[in-house]
């Protein structure tokens, strides 16, 4: 009788690291077919032949093949050199590429297991993933089987990577500067059977320039004899590691700790094992709707935009979300698209106000062709739990619904007179009148209280947008007729560290009793208006 056979050892954690250590270069899509590419050694270079190529981030090379190598280029210089040296081709690193590509495969990955972590290296341009597996292999019927799956899925990437297999994910990390031997689709000498221990002897062999991220620490450490991981383990097991934290630091210390599994206080494996990071794939709705022929006119596009929404609606409600933001795409048969964004203040689980919106906005335009499908897509939704509420035992109906009115007019109003048109004012602290109030967006709070010295002195609600100039006759004051001073001073200081302002201000009164706020400046010597009081 066969005994049942063991796919994880209970309580330990198996680590597979990708290390993608061409990420810049290939995220850029570049013709490198004529490239014969073979591999990247532990120093950064892509051992390429042919054309020299180096990717760039401000005016320094993060990453450069073996032609640029050869012809002297080296990580870090600037790139005048690196041209002069080798006449290489120099592209621009683009970080928002590689994230997004490290965010497509950790969505791709999540089909061999859910616990997933992105790694970035700070001293080198490497990036990669470390994967958690030890709950997925009964699944996957063991190592060997699973490994697998994710070479062969890897391999239809545009994405060259390097693997890595420990017990713990940095220590996982710093084997994949030691790749497991892979040959085709198999997995070469992994057995499945591999123990802690056996990841230990492993990770004692390795130089310490791989520790990239501490490069101060690597060269004291080779000033003092230290050339492996092996070397700083033995100095633990003969000194206490405090030891070590004393000399190189807690981060260094902890890193040390991390990748061997043990504990800075007990110097032995750790007794709890961190909780593991789970990936949650990033989820949103897009539907489309096929047109049986193609249509020209927008009112023949309202009823397919209800039942999008109404779908939308359905999804939002089931998972308690709203959204704020809805995306269109209108498409012909020629490939050709229109994209309409339509953007409210609230966050919506409903589909009347996006609806609404959806037509005024649609109203306002003509289709640029005749349209065959047209596309929902809604990727920002919110938690309805986080939103806050007013809770109101009173005509609470009424309350919610003249709430709900008042924003959907405001939705309106601003899809058709632009988002500039609608704002509130809000009291901001401040010495001159002209700049103490703010316009703000409708969904932000505005500050409501009153300063003091609007409650002790004379001020018109409104002022104007500028003040305006007085003209100083010998009889007087004039400004669309004559002006009587009725009150004031009321002097007003400001702004010393800029351009130094001090003003009178005066209650004046016109010729036909509408009454002023008027100000002398005091360096200047000249009057203005600036505000009307009701």
């Amino acid at each position: 009788m066969t005994s049942p056979r063991r796919y994880y050892r209970p309580g330990s954690r198996l680590w597979l690291a990708l290390r993608f250590y061409r990420l810049p270069l290939d995220v850029l899509a570049l013709n490198v077919s004529a490239l014969d590419v073979l591999e990247l050694d532990v120093s950064g270079v892509d051992a390429s032949a042919e054309k020299a190529i180096v990717i760039t981030e401000k005016q320094r090379v993060i990453f450069l093949n073996q032609s640029a190598h050869a012809a002297g280029v080296r990580y870090g210089v600037d790139v005048t050199t690196a041209q002069l040296l080798s006449n290489c081709e120099t592209h621009t690193r683009d970080k928002q590429k590689e994230v997004a590509a490290l965010n497509e495969l950790s969505a791709q990955l999540y089909q061999f297991t859910p616990h997933i972590e992105t790694y970035y290296c700070q001293h080198l341009p490497h990036a990669g993933l470390l994967l958690e597996i030890s709950s997925c292999l009964k699944l996957f019927s063991g190592v060997r089987a699973l490994l697998a799956q994710i070479i062969t899925y890897l391999q239809t990437t545009p994405y060259r990577c390097e693997y890595g297999f420990a017990h713990t994910a940095k220590g996982a990390w710093l084997l994949s500067f030691q790749p497991i031997e892979l040959s085709d689709n198999t997995v070469g000498n992994i057995t499945g059977n591999e123990t802690k221990e056996f990841f230990c002897e492993r990770l004692k062999n390795l130089p310490i320039h791989l520790l990239h991220d501490f490069p101060t620490v690597i060269d004291a450490l080779k000033k003092t004899g230290f050339k492996t991981l092996g070397d700083i383990t033995r100095q633990i097991d003969v000194q206490k590691i405090s030891a070590i934290k004393k000399r190189f630091g807690l981060q260094f210390t902890q890193t040390i700790c991390d990748i061997f599994a043990i504990e800075q206080d007990l110097q032995q494996g750790s007794l709890f094992a961190k909780p593991l990071t789970t990936y949650k794939p990033v989820e949103f709705f897009s539907e489309n709707i096929q047109f049986d022929y193609p249509i020209s006119l927008s009112d023949q596009l309202h009823y397919p935009i209800e039942n999008l929404l109404q779908n939308l609606s359905q999804y939002l409600r089931k998972r308690q979300l709203a959204c704020q933001h809805i995306e269109w795409t209108f498409s012909d048969i020629y490939h050709n698209q229109f994209l309409l964004s339509v953007h409210c203040d609230s966050a919506e689980s409903h589909w009347q106000l996006l609806y609404d919106l959806t037509l005024i906005q649609l109203d306002n335009r003509e289709l640029p062709f005749a349209v065959d499908s047209l596309t929902l897509t809604c990727r920002d939704a919110s938690l309805v739990q986080n939103q806050s509420h007013t809770l109101a035992f009173d005509h609470s109906r009424k309350s919610r619904a003249g709430a709900r009115s008042f924003a959907i007019t405001m939705a309106k109003l601003k899809a058709r007179l632009g988002d500039a048109a609608i704002f509130k004012l809000s009291y901001r602290d401040a010495l001159l009148p002209e700049t103490s109030h703010a316009t703000l967006s409708l969904n932000q709070t505005c500050n409501q209280h009153l300063p003091d010295i609007h409650k002790k002195a004379l001020r018109p609600t409104w002022l104007l947008p500028a003040p305006v100039n007085i003209e100083q006759r010998k009889q007087g004051l004039y400004w669309q007729g004559p002006l009587t001073l009725l009150a004031g001073p009321e002097r007003i200081r400001g702004t010393w560290w800029e351009t130094p302002t001090a003003r009178d201000y005066f209650v004046a009164q016109r010729h036909d009793n509408v009454r002023l706020w008027v100000f002398l400046d005091l360096h200047k010597k000249t009057w203005h208006v600036h505000g009307i009081f009701g």
